[in-house]
């Protein structure tokens, strides 16, 4: 089985395409699942900037998505879902308003992710030139510490871009393992599953989020890997998973996460890689 759990729509007003266009793609790589899971409204944005959906949008997308489960999922030989996520960040202040959606909705996954340190938007390439002014390490002191909250939470089923303080390029000397690894146990307590995010490769930090390193130590401690493009443009979908899933059999993993109804379910991981999917241009930003 091959999935793809990260996948974004036109509602956070910075991504393009249909969600049908997305949905076709994922079929002709061969991809079994597809999880759609655009940005909160809870979100943390810069005055003028909108880089989610509104409140009152949530209830439209999950409409959405429905309409297109109605269209494309089917069974049999080949069997194809669509499953209704949401990317939802991580903001103590936020926490009522994050849990009123996460209760009315029949949702199949949550991600969960951390954008924003304090009011400082470590994703934004807008705001790079802050590396400049903090230290990488005490950068990490601050994302893991929120990260490690969110786990012990359970806030979400999925981890999202583990290792996001990279994204530009920066790294301490010692690597991200000093601060993921003792989070290890807390996360394969919390039952949660830590997605592979491709996106990372076309970022300035030039690998897949987390590095492989990282990878290798969530593998052995038996944490559950699920896959995600963090497509935000239909030919994102699948990006960099031929290489990718290389690289899984090479460390022994023979099992993907993928959800239903919020229940984790363990695949075997497909011998095969989808054909085409291989770079694809990013937009900073995305």
């Amino acid at each position: 089985m091959l999935v793809d759990f990260h996948i974004h729509t036109a509602r956070c007003n910075h991504a393009t395409g249909t969600l049908e266009e997305y949905i076709e793609r994922a079929q002709a790589l061969g991809l079994a699942e597809l999880g759609i899971s655009d940005h909160s409204y809870w979100m943390l944005q810069d005055p003028g900037r909108h880089l989610a959906m509104w409140p009152e949008e949530t209830a439209k997308y999950v409409a959405d998505v429905r309409r297109t489960q109605a269209r494309f999922n089917r069974e049999g030989e080949h069997p194809f879902h669509v499953r209704l996520g949401l990317e939802m960040d991580y903001i103590p202040s936020r926490l009522e308003a994050a849990r009123e959606v996460i209760g009315g909705y029949a949702w199949d996954f949550l991600i969960g992710s951390i954008h924003n340190l304090g009011l400082w938007e470590i994703n934004d390439p807008d705001e790079i030139e802050n590396f400049k002014l903090h230290h990488i390490e005490d950068i990490c002191e601050l994302y893991f510490h929120m990260l490690g909250q969110m786990v012990r939470e359970r806030f979400c089923d999925v981890i999202a871009h583990l290792d996001l303080p990279k994204k530009f390029g920066h790294r301490p000397p010692g690597g991200f393992l000093p601060w993921i690894e003792p989070l290890v146990p807390a996360i394969k307590q919390a039952g949660m599953a830590v997605e592979i995010n491709t996106s990372g490769r076309d970022c300035l930090a030039g690998e897949i989020f987390p590095g492989w390193d990282v990878v290798e130590t969530l593998a052995l401690a038996g944490v559950p890997l699920t896959l995600g493009s963090d497509a935000h443009a239909p030919e994102q979908v699948g990006r960099y998973f031929a290489e990718t899933l290389k690289n899984l059999h090479c460390l022994g993993v023979r099992e993907i996460a993928r959800f239903e109804q919020r229940r984790m379910i363990l695949a075997p991981l497909d011998e095969g890689v989808p054909s085409g999917a291989g770079p694809v241009q990013r937009k900073a930003g995305d």
